[in-house]
């Protein structure tokens, strides 16, 4: 952290140059320490932000989840076009008010603006981001490549992209990880392998179908999976690939709505791969579904994925599992959702097949 100012009402929060992770301790932290007077808002100041991945858009959608329920405001400035873009992305823009500068920032709240460099003068100053080239551009509709001739297209082009803002359900982090203990394979070959052999590495019922430029921003990954409450064709949409992670954010009418992301890092000496969700349950149904069983088929599926790539480097590691109920509130105003359900579009479409085998008999 660089540094922490109390204006009025407002907590002023410089944010450092790298936005990551292990940023996210000392920032919730700082954003809720005790100080004279009724903090109403909490300013975050992005003009040092070089860097950002989705392990710190994570943060703030946990930030903003938590200010939300004490009723205090969270707003930003010395945003630059590339992080406003992420923001938009990520739909945190959404419960984040972005200002030019510090001191439009506090008026909105009625303070006026301490003496400090950090006002709007130095956002002209604010470095290049590093990491333009890893994230993915907003869209309002997503759009499908040509894909594999064995998936199934449904449910994915035309859609929005939504994040844990938006969803219905109680907001869960789920945490699966992964020790390479025994080996010599560093973060970067851990997600390399991951990338290359993330569909292999998929329990059978569940195929991940990417497109032809692979794990790259902006690429479309189709989901065809048979589920307990039947079959289910969805996808993802690659949010932010670097060397070290990557991370994919769904569409509208996918069981969940947020991202997960898979990063690998060194601890005590071993390269530790990490799996981390962060989402809702898109709308009610899925809610009910994921109560009475989506839940423990959703951790299967990533112990699996982690204990295959074991497997690829010969190890017998075992899978730590560690879950997180960020939000405990249902967000009513998305039961909407609904009209978007993948499962029930699945099985609809399913249930059409032999309707649709004659139709193009008629069609020859």
């Amino acid at each position: 952290m660089k540094e922490i100012r109390v204006s009025g009402k407002s907590r002023i929060v410089d944010l450092p140059a790298e936005l990551t992770s292990s940023d996210e301790i000392p920032i919730m932290i700082a954003c809720s320490e005790k100080s004279a007077g009724d903090i109403g808002q909490i300013v975050l100041n992005f003009s040092a932000v070089e860097i950002m991945n989705s392990m710190g858009a994570s943060m703030l959608v946990k930030l903003g989840a938590k200010l939300k329920r004490s009723g205090q405001k969270l707003s930003a400035y010395g945003v630059s076009v590339h992080y406003r873009d992420v923001l938009r992305l990520t739909a945190l823009d959404r419960f984040i008010r972005i200002y030019d500068g510090e001191t439009e920032a506090l008026a909105a709240i009625g303070n006026t603006a301490i003496n400090s460099p950090s006002d709007s003068s130095a956002r002209s100053l604010s470095p290049k981001s590093r990491d333009e080239k890893y994230w993915a551009k907003p869209i309002s509709k997503i759009m499908v490549p040509a894909m594999p001739p064995d998936s199934i297209n449904l449910n994915v082009a035309g859609r929005r992209i939504v994040g844990p803002v938006e969803g219905f359900g109680p907001m869960w982090q789920k945490t699966y990880q992964l020790s390479l203990s025994g080996t010599k394979v560093t973060p970067s070959e851990a997600i390399g392998i991951l990338k290359k052999n993330f569909p292999q590495f998929q329990p059978p019922e569940n195929r991940f179908h990417p497109s032809e430029d692979g794990i790259q921003p902006g690429e479309v990954v189709l989901i065809n999976s048979s589920t307990p409450g039947g079959p289910l064709y969805t996808g993802v949409i690659v949010m932010y690939a670097d060397e070290k992670a990557f991370a994919f954010i769904t569409p509208q009418g996918h069981p969940e709505s947020g991202w997960v992301t898979f990063d690998a890092f060194e601890e005590h000496g071993a390269t530790i791969v990490r799996i981390q969700g962060l989402a809702r349950a898109n709308d009610p149904i899925y809610e009910i579904a994921f109560r009475l069983v989506g839940s423990k088929v959703q951790e299967k599926i990533w112990r699996y994925v982690l204990t295959s790539m074991a497997k690829h480097l010969g190890l017998t590691s075992e899978v730590n599992v560690k879950k997180i109920r960020v939000d405990a509130r249902l967000q009513w105003p998305q039961a909407k959702n609904v009209w978007y359900n993948a499962q029930i579009r699945s099985m609809v479409y399913a249930i059409a097949a032999p309707l649709r085998r004659i139709r193009n008999l008629f069609k020859r």
